[in-house]
C-alpha cells in the first residue's frame, strides 16, 4: 500500500517534469531572510506579521524588503481561510527604491495522517503600485497561486522536513491566464522550544512564457515565534 505522502511526492515530481523550460533563461543565486511572528487570539483565529529581506545578483545586491500582516481563521480541522496585506520596498533597474502593495485571500485544505501533513492552498493576490490611485486597474495585476505542500515530522526529534510545489497564473492583462512561474521548495525546520522554531529552505523559481525569464536558486533562513 502506497502512503498518501508518497502519492504527494510522486505528484510533485510529475509536476516538475511537465513544466515547460524557457530558452535563453537567465540564472541567479539569491538569499532571503525571514522573521515570522504569530499571535493566537482564540482557538481558531490568529494574526501574523512577517518581515522579509531579499538579496539578488548572487546575493550581493539589495533586492526588496517585504512586510506582511495577515489574519487566518480555522473553519474546521480540514479548512483554513486567510486574508492579508503586504507592503514591498523594491529596488528597480535604475537603483531606485519603489513601493508596491499586495492584498491576498487564501483557502487552505489540510489532511494529517500520523506524522505527515498534506495541504493544498489556493491564493488570489492583487498587486498595485499606488495605494491612492487604485482606479488605474490596467496597471494592476491579479494572480492566482496554487501550492501543494507536504510536511513530515521526524519521529523522536525536533526536526520537520517539508517540500512544496507552487504555480503562478496571471489573471489580469491577459486573455489566456497561463502559468508563468513555478516554485519548487524543500527544507527542514527545527523547534527551539514550544513557541519558536528556525527553518532552512531551498527554493527553485522557474519563469516561462514571459520576456527575459529568470531561474532563481534561493537559500532562505527563517525564524518563527508564536505568542
Amino acid at each position: 500500500m502506497i502512503r498518501p505522502w508518497k502519492h504527494a511526492a510522486l505528484l510533485c515530481v510529475c509536476w516538475i517534469w511537465l513544466v515547460p523550460h524557457a530558452k535563453g533563461q537567465q540564472k541567479d543565486f539569491q538569499s532571503w531572510w525571514e522573521v515570522d511572528l504569530h499571535q493566537e487570539l482564540s482557538d481558531d483565529f490568529e494574526l501574523a506579521l512577517e518581515l522579509e529581506q531579499r538579496f539578488r545578483n548572487n546575493s550581493l545586491q539589495y533586492d526588496r524588503t517585504l512586510v506582511t500582516l495577515s489574519g487566518s481563521y480555522r473553519v474546521n480541522r480540514y479548512l483554513e481561510v486567510e486574508a492579508g496585506f503586504r507592503g514591498v520596498a523594491v529596488q528597480n533597474r535604475e537603483q531606485q527604491i519603489q513601493s508596491k502593495f499586495r492584498g491576498h485571500a487564501d483557502a487552505t485544505a489540510r489532511y494529517t495522517l500520523s506524522a505527515a501533513g498534506l495541504s493544498f492552498r489556493v491564493r488570489f493576490q492583487y498587486g498595485f503600485d499606488d495605494i491612492v490611485n487604485l482606479g488605474y486597474f490596467r496597471f494592476n495585476t491579479l494572480v492566482n497561486r496554487n501550492r501543494l505542500k507536504l510536511e513530515h515530522h521526524l519521529f523522536g526529534s525536533r526536526f520537520t522536513a517539508f517540500a512544496s510545489v507552487e504555480s503562478w497564473h496571471l489573471l489580469s492583462n491577459t486573455a489566456s491566464g497561463w502559468a508563468y512561474k513555478m516554485r519548487y521548495s524543500g527544507g527542514i525546520e527545527y523547534a527551539l522550544g514550544f513557541s519558536s522554531r528556525i527553518k532552512l529552505r531551498y527554493i527553485l523559481e522557474d519563469e516561462f512564457n514571459v520576456k527575459n525569464p529568470m531561474q532563481s536558486h534561493v537559500l532562505l533562513l527563517g525564524y518563527r515565534h508564536e505568542f
